[in-house]
């Protein structure tokens, strides 16, 4: 098998792994892999105010999980009123968050959003309960 196939191979299970259990194609993993790549080299403070906000909630309140964590940040992807008080909560933090961060563009604001999101879905099984993401980033937010 060569090298590149390897690679490819090696890709796609990482991302049937975990919060993977949708099937991506290898188009939509290498796309998701060049977005994370992208904004962890040029804008990892804006990834690290997004998982900031995520984890003082969570430290506020212990009923938050990864399900409402992945619901906010859809919502503010969309710009869409999520159904659970928790995450219109999240989700309003998130945006005065953005609105500090004033020389963050809209695009690059959601392309933070959109990376966390592949992180939580990638850190957690997203059940009712499941903290598998917030205890993750927990560790690297002060």
């Amino acid at each position: 098998m060569s090298r590149k196939n390897q690679s490819k191979r090696t890709l796609i299970k990482k991302a049937n792994r975990r919060g993977g259990a949708r099937r991506k194609s290898l188009k939509e993993t290498l796309e998701e892999n060049k977005l994370i790549k992208r904004m962890s080299r040029d804008h990892l403070d804006v990834l690290q105010n997004i998982e900031f906000i995520l984890v003082k909630r969570y430290n506020e309140d212990s009923g938050i999980d990864d399900r409402i964590i992945a619901d906010a940040l859809k919502a503010a992807i969309g710009n869409e009123i999520p159904k659970d008080d928790r995450a219109v909560s999240i989700k309003e933090s998130l945006q005065y968050m953005h609105e500090i961060r004033g020389d963050v563009s809209d695009d690059i604001w959601k392309a933070g959003l959109r990376t966390v999101l592949q992180s939580v879905q990638r850190h957690s099984y997203l059940q009712p309960g499941s903290t598998e993401y917030l205890d993750f980033v927990s560790e690297f937010i002060p």
